[in-house]
């Protein structure tokens, strides 16, 4: 039964834990610091929580965030809004996600039961796939409402460039952690990508009206019957959506790497008492759900450095617990 990572960490046992206290509703504003040593987090409404270590697992967005209004990202932008500079770190400047386009067909009267339910996913390399990559992913679901059909029933065939070259960036409108970051995700911003999602969405379209599905199919929804493939490429960039997998806002990598942020454990770069563990710290988007692989990284940060203190080879935080910022009201 799939459930949420919530209900499975957090069980009775572990909020029972007296060294656990979880705190719903708070917005998190920054992460105070003590020269380079993060010592705790400022909530919104000015109350401040101490801690031994910070950890940041806010996501793809609100990790990043909550780095910038607290002065860890790049030097002149943080000037810009008034912000002191702890930390000259490319936060937010390689947002990778995946774009995203789905051709909706509107279901024959006599098929809108469709069971069993219309249910595929398929990975595969493109023309321009470099080595065994499979860059490229094919959904066949029910995701469009069936009161966008005309017939009262529909189903997509979805496109998704899961191995983009694009990059795009994060960055605050304001210091207020009210007011929400400007994402530009730079969607199909290389010809590669472009040219990739277009055979894509051809190939979908070709499905579509393969005969053991168009039988029943009454018509092409989106991009519609009456676009040619000499339009395809503009009707895919005026109604182009997101996977959903944005990554790689505050990446790891090794000392040399320009772009990293934080190092294999999360650790923010000459920073102590700082670590992001979510979805932003991933390089490059990987082609699957970003879900068991943020689940991955955290089980194998949290081993590591468990270990490590064990052993007694980093420093161990103080006595208080860990603070972990979500960096949404949630």
């Amino acid at each position: 039964m799939r459930q949420n990572t919530g209900l499975v960490y957090l069980t009775e046992e572990v909020r029972n834990r007296p060294n656990l206290k979880i705190s719903g509703e708070v917005l998190v504003d920054r992460v105070l610091f003590e020269q380079r040593r993060a010592v705790g987090v400022v909530t919104a409404s000015g109350a401040e929580i101490a801690a031994g270590e910070v950890i940041l697992s806010g996501g793809s967005y609100g990790s990043p965030a909550i780095l910038l209004r607290s002065g860890v990202g790049p030097a002149a932008d943080l000037a810009e809004l008034g912000i002191s500079v702890v930390a000259d770190l490319p936060v937010g400047q390689r947002l990778q996600d995946q774009p995203f386009y789905y051709n909706a067909y509107a279901l024959k009267s006599d098929a809108l039961a469709m069971r069993p339910a219309v249910g595929a996913l398929l990975w595969r390399q493109s023309s321009e796939a470099r080595g065994d990559e499979l860059d490229m992913h094919v959904a066949v679901t029910h995701l469009l409402p069936p009161e966008y059909s005309p017939t009262g029933g529909a189903i997509v065939l979805s496109t998704a460039v899961v191995k983009p070259d694009s990059r795009g960036t994060l960055t605050l409108r304001s210091r207020d952690p009210r007011d929400q970051p400007e994402i530009d995700c730079n969607y199909l911003a290389t010809d590669r990508d472009a040219r990739r999602m277009l055979e894509g969405v051809k190939l979908t379209r070709r499905l579509g009206r393969y005969p053991a599905l168009a039988q029943f199919v009454e018509l092409e929804i989106l991009p519609g019957d009456g676009v040619g493939d000499d339009q395809l490429a503009d009707v895919i960039a005026s109604n182009l959506a997101s996977y959903g997998h944005p990554t790689a806002t505050a990446p790891m990598g090794g000392p040399q790497d320009p772009w990293a942020v934080v190092d294999s454990h999360g650790a923010v770069k000459g920073i102590d008492g700082l670590r992001v563990v979510d979805a932003s710290i991933m390089p490059v988007v990987p082609s699957v759900a970003l879900n068991p692989t943020t689940i991955m990284i955290a089980e194998r940060i949290a081993k590591a450095v468990y270990s490590q203190e064990q052993r007694g080879s980093i420093e161990a935080p103080e006595p208080s617990a860990p603070t972990t910022a979500r960096g949404d009201a949630q």
